[in-house]
């Protein structure tokens, strides 16, 4: 019988379905927690990465779990033919791990950002629109469309056109949304996060790693994808057909400088208790051999002001309205960047070449922000604004070296779905 290891990670739910789901086609499911040797993964014939919200989705849904030295391993395994499955946080984490679409490096190649229509917890139809066995999990025929719920409100792949066009050539856009007539339609709720080409599932080159957003494990129509899977390790881990490398270089980072824009209010939101989220970034750096850094976190707000506006009412109104913080476990700063210089404290070890890099990361799409916009207009009666942009704000101190890593490791964002700037503290 085949062994899965059913990949838990902090913030995993979806473990005992998957189990179920793996039971049932007759392969043994077995839980492999982040914590254990990883040595160990070596052990198994095939993984899954569940969903859920590993590390309560910190940073980035999947970011800093794809980040994990655990994920070398799967890599290294799925490098051999050992088939790969992440459903919905799964997924993202094999896209935030450059192991989906599968670029020749593992640089990171496409994202799976904030849906158009926010989070949603609906049924969708989605078809196999590649050749039968072109991945380890279609084995069945092209066209065969069946109907899954979704959970997510980040499951809208993001892929640039010259890259996309590539996959679609080699058949790597295994599952699409479609309509219940197995149509291909690009409208909501059709395509229910926006995502391009329609993709629902997208595998690598070779065809056995599929990172899917729907939820196989949740429904009996979904156990064809396991079936197929199963199917694939009776055939020795025989390759699914021939493939062609991708070839796409990840564009080199240049960081913008971001200057406050005319008429606008800029409000930074620092935590009074301990930033968790700052401290899993700190501690996955040093996972990566980072040690020695120190992280700081801030959420940014650019607010758009109508002409004439009192802004010392307004910054008050803003405030009071707890859309943009929450004043019993943090502090506004209006118009104010001196939180943004810290008490000087050289890190041990790096004397005085350490430094303060401070950057602030948005999505190119900020369904966040026009969220917030609607419901302070309509809901909260706030009428002098006509513009939210969201973001967070970065602080990092380091040597220009390790700052450099920590650019190159796409941790902070994800190229293809956020812009990064520059922010100076004056």
């Amino acid at each position: 019988m085949y062994n899965i290891a059913i990949i838990q990670f902090p913030g995993t739910n979806c473990e005992y379905e998957s189990a179920r789901i793996v039971k049932k086609t007759d392969m043994e499911p077995e839980f492999f927690r982040w914590n254990k040797n990883r040595e160990e993964l070596r052990n198994y014939d095939g993984y899954f990465i569940p969903g859920g919200f590993s590390y309560e989705d910190r940073v980035r849904s999947g970011a800093i779990a794809a980040h994990d030295p655990l994920m070398e391993v799967v890599a290294e395994e799925a490098a051999k033919g050992k088939p790969v499955i992440g459903i919905c946080n799964g997924a993202q984490i094999l896209v935030e791990a450059g192991m989906i679409p599968g670029l020749n490096t593992n640089h990171i190649g496409a994202s799976l950002a904030w849906n158009e229509k926010g989070y949603l917890n609906i049924y969708v139809n989605i078809k196999n629109d590649a050749q039968e066995g072109r991945s380890v999990f279609n084995n069945f025929a092209t066209d065969w469309h069946f109907r899954l719920p979704i959970a997510h409100g980040e499951g809208r792949y993001v892929i640039p056109k010259k890259l996309l066009q590539q996959l679609i050539d080699n058949g790597q856009t295994v599952f699409r949304y479609c309509n219940d007539k197995g149509e291909v339609v690009n409208e909501y709720p059709v395509n229910p996060n926006g995502a391009v080409y329609n993709l629902a599932g997208v595998c690598n080159p070779a065809g056995n790693i599929l990172a899917l957003m729907p939820h196989p494990e949740r429904t009996e129509e979904g156990i064809a994808l396991f079936e197929s899977m199963k199917k694939y390790l009776d055939s020795r881990l025989q390759a699914p057909c021939s493939i062609q490398d991708l070839e796409y270089d990840t564009p080199n980072l240049k960081l913008e400088e971001y200057d406050t824009p005319e008429n606008t209010m800029e409000l930074l939101v620092d935590l009074i208790i301990t930033d968790n989220e700052a401290q899993t970034l700190q501690i996955a750096l040093e996972e990566l051999g980072l040690s020695g850094v120190k992280v700081r976190r801030f959420s940014h707000f650019e607010i758009g002001l109508i002409d004439g506006v009192d802004r010392a009412v307004l910054a008050d109104d803003l405030i009071k309205s707890g859309e943009l913080l929450n004043t019993n476990k943090e502090i506004p700063y209006v118009d104010d960047r001196s939180p943004l210089t810290p008490h000087p404290s050289p890190l041990e070890g790096e004397g005085n070449n350490s430094d303060w890099h401070t950057i602030l990361v948005r999505y190119q799409d900020d369904f966040d922000g026009m969220g917030r916009l609607h419901t302070l207009q309509n809901r909260l009666g706030v009428k002098d604004i006509n513009a939210i942009k969201k973001g967070v704000v970065w602080q990092i101190e380091c040597s220009e070296e390790k700052w450099q890593k920590i650019l190159d490791s796409h941790i902070l964002f994800n190229p293809y779905s956020q812009t990064v700037f520059n922010i100076h503290n004056t």
